[in-house]
Parts: structure tokens; sequence; C-alpha cells
């Protein structure tokens, strides 16, 4: 649990004994009856790195559940209303300028949590719009107790209440062994694909064709049709199961490289707008998109198209 932000500012372990906790500070032992957490954390960040943490969890949620952890940063695990898209993102704790919190004699989980906030991402997202920095340190003070956040800026301050976080799902990304994984190198390329895409119908098919060894998205409506391939270098190309109809009318499932699933375009448009750089985007027959790049993992799941 060693962290060179962290013993700067204090030196925080747990050691359970019986049913206590005894929590080091320097060299001091402190034994408290129950958990303690901060009244108040103080941080400060650079305004990009926040934007981009924000822009992948606006894209799906309007309000999220942040966990401090001494370990890892900020993390966040949200899920969008409609339970058909994850993303779990975080800052890792050595993009900090600088963290504090008060009382200093804390609980962490052996996990490294400490404590978590909920923020209106709404709120923060337009009010960074409104003050147009770049490449310039905030500093957050959170009130626990009066469950509210300042910011502070060289325009100014913002105080934004906090909220609260019971009843906020926790939802843990699955392990998915997809078949097929590409890098994508040009998000700026793969979102033009998704905007003409938009002009065409809501729903994308993302496919891989192993004759062609290559990767295609194609959409399409009464009068318009997009079959573009997506550049990128192929990482895997495994097996999935698919299923077929013999002439005897038997239903036949059998092992292919080919896969092929479809997805809501909004979901898929509004997400890679936040993506800055290299990605990788993963599929499999009738199986969720899976997307990724740095700290940051986002899960789609597909439409499954009827036989009939």
């Amino acid at each position: 649990m060693e962290n060179a932000i962290v013993e700067s500012v204090c030196q925080v372990q747990t050691e359970p004994v019986s049913n206590v906790n005894v929590v080091s500070v320097g060299n001091q032992a402190i034994v408290v009856p129950d958990i303690v957490r901060p009244d108040q954390l103080r941080f400060s960040l650079n305004v990009d790195v926040l934007k981009q943490f924000l822009n992948e969890l606006s894209s799906i949620v309007d309000e999220a559940r942040l966990v401090f952890n001494v370990t890892d940063g900020l993390v966040a695990h949200v899920v969008d209303p409609a339970h058909i898209s994850m993303v779990q993102t975080g800052i890792a704790l050595e993009m900090f300028e600088e963290i504090d919190w008060t009382p200093k004699a804390v609980t962490v989980s052996e996990d490294g949590y400490m404590t978590e906030l909920g923020v209106d991402v709404d709120k923060l997202v337009s009010y960074l719009k409104a003050i147009k920095l770049k490449d310039t340190v905030l500093k957050f003070s959170v009130d626990f107790v009066k469950r509210r956040m300042t910011i502070q800026s060289p325009t100014g301050e913002r105080v934004i209440s906090l909220i609260d976080t019971t009843g906020m799902s926790d939802p843990k990304i699955p392990t998915l062994n997809l078949p097929f994984k590409i890098e994508v190198k040009d998000p700026k390329t793969f979102r033009g694909l998704i905007r003409q895409a938009s002009e065409i119908s809501d729903h994308i098919a993302l496919s891989y064709d192993s004759v062609a060894n290559a990767m295609w998205l194609d959409c399409e409506s009464d009068m318009d049709r997009l079959h573009a391939q997506v550049d990128g270098d192929i990482l895997e190309t495994g097996y999935s199961t698919r299923e077929r109809i013999t002439p005897t009318g038997e239903t036949e499932r059998y092992q292919t490289k080919d896969c092929r699933s479809l997805f809501p375009l909004q979901y898929v448009a509004d997400f890679v707008k936040a993506i800055p750089s290299t990605f990788t985007l993963e599929i499999g027959n009738d199986y969720p998109l899976k997307l990724q790049y740095g700290r940051t993992t986002y899960l789609l799941a597909p439409r499954i198209e009827s036989n009939d």
C-alpha cells in the first residue's frame, strides 16, 4: 500500500486485531473501536485529466458513485439506467497533484478503500465547460459532514452538493473471453464511421470475416446502406459457436472464426466521443461489445437478432 503521494501526506495502514481497528499514523498506533471515515478530503487535479474522466462517465450516466482508494486513486463503476452499457474507469493516484484528509486516523480496508462520494456528473461537466480552462490545476475540498464539494480555480470558486450514495449500484465488470480483438489506432476515423451510420439506422453490425481477415461495420435502412472496413491491427481471432439450419430443417451448432453482433448505435456514438487515443475493440457472436484503453473498460450488450 505504498505510494509516494500518500506517504507524503500520511502513512496509513490497518491490521485487524480482535474486533477493533489498529491504525498506524506515522510511528504512532491508534486503536479505534469502529470504522473511521474522513470528515474532509482535499486533492488537486489537472483539469484535462478530470475532463477525460467525466466525459467517460457522462456518456452513460448523470450521477456517479466515486470511490477513493489509497492504492488506485478515484475509481468509478457505472451502469446506464437501461442496464445496457457499463463503464469502469478511474484516475490513477499518481495523476493527483496533492491529496490530504482529516482526521488522519482513518480506517483503510484491505483492498485500499477509504471513502466514497456521490457526484452530479452533469453539474461538473457543465462547470468545466463554463470556465474553459486547459492544463490548469483545480483544487477540491470535499466536506462529508456538510455534504458538499468546493472547487477552486484561477477564475473563481464553485460549490456543488454531494449526492447520497445509498442505493447506488456498484456493478462489477464481468470477465469476457471474446474471440475477436482489434487495436484501432485512429479513433477519429472510427467516429466518422459512426457518424455516417447514424444517418442511416439506429443499429450497427460489427463483424469479422475470416476469409478477408477484416472487420466490418454495417448498417442499412430501406433506402441507404453502409458497409465499411474498420481499420486497425488484428490481435486475436479465436473461434466462436454459431447456429445454422440444415437442409433437413434441424438447427446445427458449429465452430467458426467468423463472428457478428448487432448493437444500438446511439450508445456506441455517445461513448466513442470520449475515446482520446488508441483503443482495443472486442466482439463475439451475439456477445457484448468491449472497448478498452488505459484504465477504462466499456461494455455494451448486443441486440439479439431473430432467426425468423
